[in-house]
């Protein structure tokens, strides 16, 4: 009778007991990265105060748990900090201190059918080389929860969106597609009609690559890309018009390919072109809607130099253009769209030229960018690499004129932006293409597997884009030190 009552209350108890996954293997990673940052001259010599500097330690740190909780089911969940040291309120509602969700997503292998993967979730993913689409977005974005969204935006480790990718392996074939949420905007309800709260930003994207199998690894990659803008829901004075708004969209279809003609010889080429509307403000209460027809381009080589082998000499030269505006003073009225286009390239979620001075300042668009580097390790465990990079405007300024006469004006007013999210204006010269040129040394030392230690300095000389008195030369010294765990 005893062992009854016994046996009955482990029964009723593990009845009431929570049920957990069953977890095969629990992994805990993570990192932390100290850096000392100094940057000057940022704005050109734009500012009130002519010599702009900046001087600050920053901490990430980051904590990653990996699980399995099946052969074919897998959980990743991530934490992150950034922030300055003894910052802890920068004056906005993120505190610098706080912890903040960077990844949370679940894998399902073999779902369905054995093929097919799905991530949901939190997740980091790119395509290609970056140029068209990566979860970090472009560089000139930091989300506003980081503690360096005030301070050094580009260097944000917040490199992660909230998607869903379907990946079908059909081996030399792959196929994915994708969904992802930009911004969610209006979740809760408010208004009469449900549709006040339709105002969503979403991504949109389908990406093949195909290996072809040949003595030179060749792999051919297409894809297509959109970007819908469900549109604001307010008018009146100084807002955009719901229904013009929506017209806001992008499509990007483009082909990537990468071979190898002879050994230690990488060459790659990439043609994408921007497709959809574009709407731009024409006065306080009128847009204009035009249609997209913007294109973009990259060339990259990469050659393991066949001398001192031991020393690992890597040559890499990259050419980027992207289209600028043809028409950029053209205007329509209220409710008109525009006889013109709109062939500006958008920088979309590009993620390219991280930690350059260049990227901090220019969005990407209305450039032929050339970079030319060399990369070698001169002792064991230290790599060094020097880079030259040479920027001009694909259009000429254009500073525009009389509308009478056309005559151009001698100079006209430009932006640039500052690390903090600060834009400063500068003067730019009617007529001129040469942005300027951009010098970079990175060494990294390899103290152990698990720790790194690295610097970078750049200079950024103005071109004669810029009149003489916005031609300071911006400079940044990065030394950071990364223990990996």
């Amino acid at each position: 009778m005893k062992k009854l009552t016994l046996l009955a209350i482990l029964a009723v108890a593990f009845t009431a007991m929570p049920a957990f996954a069953s977890v095969q293997n629990v992994k805990v990673s993570g990192d932390i990265d100290s850096t000392f940052l100094h940057r000057a001259n940022f704005d050109l010599g734009a500012a009130v105060i002519k010599t702009r500097e900046q001087n600050v330690f920053l901490t990430q740190t980051r904590v990653r748990i990996d699980a399995d909780l099946s052969d074919n089911v897998s959980s990743t969940v991530a934490l992150i900090n950034e922030r300055a040291w003894n910052e802890d309120n920068l004056g906005t509602s993120a505190d610098s201190t706080d912890i903040d969700l960077n990844l949370a997503y679940v894998t399902l292998r073999e779902m369905l059918y054995s093929p097919l993967t799905v991530v949901l979730g939190r997740q980091a993913f790119h395509y290609g080389n970056s140029f068209i689409v990566d979860s970090a977005g472009t560089n000139n974005v930091a989300p506003a929860d980081s503690g360096l969204s005030l301070i050094a935006k580009d260097l944000t480790k917040q490199t992660a969106l909230d998607a869903i990718r379907l990946i079908f392996d059909y081996n030399p074939l792959k196929l994915e597609l994708l969904y992802a949420k930009l911004d969610a905007n209006t979740v809760a309800s408010s208004g009469s009609e449900e549709e006040l709260n339709r105002d969503d930003i979403d991504l949109l994207g389908f990406n093949s690559t195909y290996e072809l199998g040949d003595k030179m690894n060749t792999q051919v990659e297409g894809y297509i890309f959109a970007r819908i803008n469900h549109g604001a829901k307010s008018s009146g004075a100084g807002s955009i018009n719901n229904a013009v708004q929506k017209n806001d969209t992008l499509y990007v279809p483009g082909l990537r390919a990468s071979t190898n003609p002879i050994e230690g010889l990488n060459v790659q080429g990439e043609f994408a072109w921007q497709r959809g509307t574009k709407v731009t403000p024409s006065g306080t209460l009128a847009n204009d809607v035009q249609q997209r027809e913007a294109y973009g381009a990259q060339v990259i080589a990469n050659y393991q130099i066949p001398v001192l082998k031991e020393n690992k000499p890597m040559a890499q030269y990259v050419y980027t253009w992207v289209s600028g505006d043809k028409n950029s003073g053209d205007a329509a009225s209220a409710g008109q769209r525009s006889a013109n286009r709109w062939t500006a390239w958008d920088p979309f979620l590009e993620n390219q030229a991280g930690g350059k001075i260049y990227n901090v300042m220019f969005n990407l668009s209305n450039a032929h960018i050339h970079t030319a580097s060399l990369q070698i390790d001169p002792i064991q465990d230290v790599t060094v690499k020097g880079s030259w990079t040479g920027l001009w405007t694909d259009r000429d300024v254009d500073c525009g004129g009389n509308s009478t006469t056309n005559i151009p004006l001698v100079a006209c007013a430009s932006t640039v932006v500052a690390p903090d999210a600060a834009t400063y204006a500068t003067v730019v010269q009617d007529g001129a293409d040469a942005l300027g040129h951009e010098f970079d040394i990175d060494t990294t030392y390899n103290y152990t597997e698990d720790v790194q230690i690295g610097a970078s300095l750049g200079w950024f000389i103005p071109g004669e884009v810029f009149a003489p008195q916005n031609r300071d030369i911006a400079t940044q010294a990065i030394v950071h030190a990364n223990v990996n765990f």
